[in-house]
């Protein structure tokens, strides 16, 4: 069985349609293999609730190592009865404007993205789990480029402006004390174009997830400048939301969704060599050592979000409304955050 039923790499065209969806509006039941969530209201006669649905249309970015747990994720959603449709973009700007179209259920993305469409829509996101508890970027370089002081009046490639690697790149250079106002911010793409614009020397620095900033090492003699997580240890790399309405519609499914994405985080943490013969299916182009070495730094240092990742939603939050790119009331009385999905898992499973 296909680990993604059915995955949809969404052209530029419909990327269009979806912005201006967005800019003009500003089955058979399945028991699933859990006990009933909290959520759902259990008749008198103890029946266990039953799904609304059994079909989930999911926001996400194509699969990459630091993210092999979507595809568990989505193969134990499967296992319970679960159809999972999933769109794949490069941005997490567009993961969200396909939910805010309508033409997703969940959005799993970068924080930042999710955050400034609550903000402008007045709370069309509902944040309801975290995936992945810091941010496994390294800042990569040409290797005449010698330390990120020496980035001041350099290109820095980044994928779009208000992404995770605009972001956090320039919290990065303001904790190393580079001045901002020197550096240009080129629009480059994913991860991996903006290794092969670093390797063509078109910029001078742009981040990479670990894996693959560590195999372009290896390819392409690039230098790990720094590695984000030791600027920026608080901020959590993915969110998962999903509208108020949507959520209201479908209060046991989306427990599920919420049980098997821990599920699938703690099968992370328990079982190295499954995650990596699963990436190894899913991403091409780095050695068995870097997949080993990368899995080692997730496990240790504690990037799986075995317990849900609540307490790391604040201080994500809290560094964008430090860089500006939040309001500093933002998110002030935590309506954007819906704890009950991860508290009802952690009651029924008990904490890691």
């Amino acid at each position: 069985m296909s680990l993604f039923r059915k995955r949809i790499r969404t052209p530029f065209a419909l990327t269009i349609v979806l912005t201006m969806v967005l800019a003009a509006c500003a089955s058979s039941e399945t028991t699933p293999d859990t006990t009933p969530p909290t959520h759902a209201t259990t008749p008198a006669t103890n029946a266990v609730p039953q799904l609304e649905a059994t079909s989930i249309r999911l926001a996400t970015s194509p699969p990459e190592f630091d993210t092999i747990t979507d595809a568990k994720w989505i193969e134990l959603l499967e296992e319970a009865g679960i159809e999972v449709e999933t769109f794949e973009f490069e941005t997490s700007p567009d993961t969200v404007r396909a939910v805010a179209s309508g033409a997703g259920d969940l959005v799993n993305s970068s924080p930042l993205a999710i955050m400034q469409y609550i903000e402008a829509s007045g709370g069309g996101l509902t944040v309801i789990a975290v995936e992945l508890l810091k941010t496994d970027y390294y800042l990569m370089a040409p290797p005449d480029v010698a330390s990120v002081a020496a980035l001041e009046g350099q290109i820095v490639g980044i994928s779009t402006p208000g992404d995770i690697s605009d972001s956090l790149t320039r919290v990065l250079f303001e904790e190393a004390g580079v001045d901002l106002s020197t550096v240009e911010f080129a629009q480059i793409g994913g991860t991996s174009a903006r290794i092969a614009a670093l390797s063509e020397g078109q910029i001078s620095a742009g981040a990479a997830h670990a894996a693959d900033g560590l195999a372009a090492q290896e390819e392409f003699g690039l230098v790990p400048l720094a590695r984000y997580a030791d600027y920026i240890p608080d901020y959590a790399q993915r969110f998962l939301a999903a509208s108020p309405e949507w959520l209201e519609a479908n209060p046991v499914l989306a427990q599920l969704v919420v049980d098997k994405l821990l599920e699938a985080q703690r099968w992370a943490q328990d079982n190295k060599d499954e995650y990596i013969a699963l990436s190894e299916e899913l991403v091409e182009g780095i050695s068995p050592e870097i997949r080993s070495e990368v899995y080692d730094l997730f496990a240790q240092e504690g990037f799986f979000s075995v317990n849900g990742g609540l307490a790391t939603i604040e201080p994500t939050a809290d560094v964008e409304r430090r860089q500006g790119n939040l309001p500093e009331d933002f998110g002030a009385d935590n309506s954007w955050i819906d704890p009950s999905y991860v508290e009802s898992f952690l009651e029924r499973n008990g904490m890691y």
